[in-house]
């Protein structure tokens, strides 16, 4: 098969440049290290290489979004989806690596399962990338996001591995040979916790946590997380709001004192336009070429405009270490960080030469640091192989919801909304990366039989895929709301052993097996129906 590749500007047009291409077999496939060199200063948008032939004859890709909570379905290539050009850019900024992209090609960003094989990055602290297929070649693209090469002018990309073959099985292996490359931290599976959000959403006080803090513990419950609704505003995580009225350490002295483990939510790369921290700070956040804060989401409970902070500058990142030393002292030792894309938002930065990678990583390193090794820290709406090394544990699929199909969405993106079916999928199709990359993180179970419109069947759905792809068992209901047999199932839950990676069978199958410790799981989500056989 013949490699090309050529260096691109942000108008798309090629630029004089050098490519040294290495093609290598390696582990039963082909890498690829690819080294680009120019003999003046440029700002360079990506890298495109293009392998010739070798997609002769697929026909379905797994198409596999960006972050925690984008579009991962089984799909063929003429799905295009066009509609989806139309939704926000912030959105589409969100869910893609590359926004411009939506509703022209189907693409696998880190890596692009497909139905004769696979191809993805070993590595992703220096550039994302993404993959489709055009006619009979494979394209493999690395975003370098105008950054400019300077004096050095000279650039090595990540890594990449591709190889044909059982989609199944080459799938669990590029998850192995991709967690050597970032060096992935040992998994430290978390054997029981609550969450507050899925019934109290935005609206917590102490006394919420504490009723349920005394359930958890007469169970054996380990983690009590607090969600969103604590803070005084987007931006700030060290003071708390008006309905809240106490410091966080008195609740995380009482969580302590009872035998568990305190933990909190955050999300430590967002600031509230017209927010105190983006008033004070404005030369912290990303921004247009026209100077105007590039807004990284909307969200109307937290007062419209999101904007995201610029982790190049070195005042940033000590704030967010500062941040989460102050968090660590008030006695939180599990940490969840949500919407860490924002780091990696398209922008202009302090540091021209760093691409969005690289400022995510910066970012999750400074917070790593902050908090020590032994705590646990869990990510969420965050680019996957940027984590690993880092995080604990990832969330890997959309919001849960007490209702199984999704009601509100962008047209085309049907996936990336709320909905137990949208965490049942995902999950299980990123199932290989468990253990191989951190935790897998299927969201929480929901298992009240009250203020739910899920069938008994699908409640115990959502927590047979928990235990299948990764025994990572989060309950986040009002626990006062639980029965003997509520109690039951999430006994069972917590004292089943699920250590152990996973396996896919066959990743386009109607029905899908997936391996695992307690033996095969078969899902169509399709149809809400889920069975294990040991």
């Amino acid at each position: 098969m013949s490699i090309t590749a050529t260096v691109l500007s942000s108008e798309g047009h090629v630029l004089d440049a050098t490519v040294d291409i290495s093609s290598r077999n390696w582990s039963a496939g082909t890498r690829l290290d690819l080294t680009v060199s120019l003999d003046h200063d440029s700002a360079v948008d990506r890298v495109r290489a293009r392998i010739a032939g070798a997609a002769v004859g697929v026909t379905e890709v797994l198409e596999h979004g960006f972050q925690s909570w984008s579009t991962v379905r089984r799909a063929r290539l003429d799905d295009l989806r066009p509609e989806r050009a139309h939704a926000p850019r912030w959105f589409l900024h969100q869910m893609l690596a590359d926004g411009s992209s939506a509703g022209q090609q189907i693409a696998g960003d880190t890596f692009l399962v497909h139905d004769r094989g696979i191809i993805g990055a070993l590595g992703a602290k220096n550039q994302f990338t993404r993959f489709y297929i055009d006619g009979n070649d494979l394209v493999a693209e690395w975003l370098l996001d105008e950054v400019r090469l300077g004096d050095a002018r000279s650039i090595t990309l990540e890594a990449v591995w591709y190889a044909q073959g059982e989609p199944g099985a080459l799938y669990g292996l590029y998850a192995d040979l991709a967690g050597g490359e970032m060096r992935a931290r040992d998994p430290r599976p978390l054997r029981s916790a609550w969450c507050s959000w899925y019934d109290y959403f935005g609206a917590i006080t102490p006394n919420d946590i504490r009723e349920n803090l005394t359930l958890a513990r007469e169970h054996d419950i380990t983690v009590v997380q607090i969600d969103d609704g604590w803070q005084e505003e987007i931006g700030r995580w060290t003071s708390v709001n008006d309905n809240w009225g106490e410091d966080l350490s008195v609740i995380a002295r009482d969580i302590t004192s009872a035998g568990g483990v305190a933990g909190i939510w955050t999300a430590p790369f967002l600031a509230q336009l017209g927010g105190s921290l983006a008033t004070e700070h404005p030369d912290w956040l990303l921004r247009h070429p026209d100077d105007r804060p590039v807004t990284a989401l909307t969200h109307g409970g937290w007062g419209g405009k999101i904007g995201a902070l610029d982790t190049t500058r070195p005042e940033v990142l000590e704030y967010l270490a500062d941040t989460f030393r102050t968090l660590l002292s008030q006695g939180f030792r599990y940490f969840k960080i949500d919407f860490c894309h924002a780091a990696s938002s398209p922008g202009i930065r302090f540091d021209p030469s760093v691409t969005r990678a690289q400022a995510l990583r910066r970012g999750l390193e400074a917070i790593r640091s902050a908090i020590g090794e032994e705590s646990y820290l869990v990510a969420c709406g965050c680019p996957l192989l940027s984590a690993v090394g880092i995080v604990d544990a990832m969330r890997v699929s959309e919001d849960v919801a007490p209702f199984y199909q999704p009601r509100q969405f962008f047209d085309g993106w049907r996936e990336c909304s709320v909905a137990a079916r949208n965490a049942i999928e995902p999950s299980i199709l990123r199932a290989p990366l468990h253990g191989r990359w951190f935790t897998l993180d299927p969201d929480c179970v929901l298992l009240r039989p009250v203020h739910t419109d899920l069938t008994a069947s699908q409640r115990r759905l959502v927590l047979d895929v928990a235990l299948a792809t990764s025994g990572f068992v989060v309950l986040s209901d009002r626990l006062a709301h639980y029965g003997e047999h509520e109690w039951n199932l999430a006994q069972n839950a917590f004292t089943s052993s699920h250590a152990g990676i996973r396996e896919l069978i066959d990743p386009f199958s109607p029905t899908v097996e997936l391996r695992g410790p307690a033996g095969t799981f078969r899902v169509n989500w399709e149809h809400g129906q889920g069975t294990f056989n040991s």
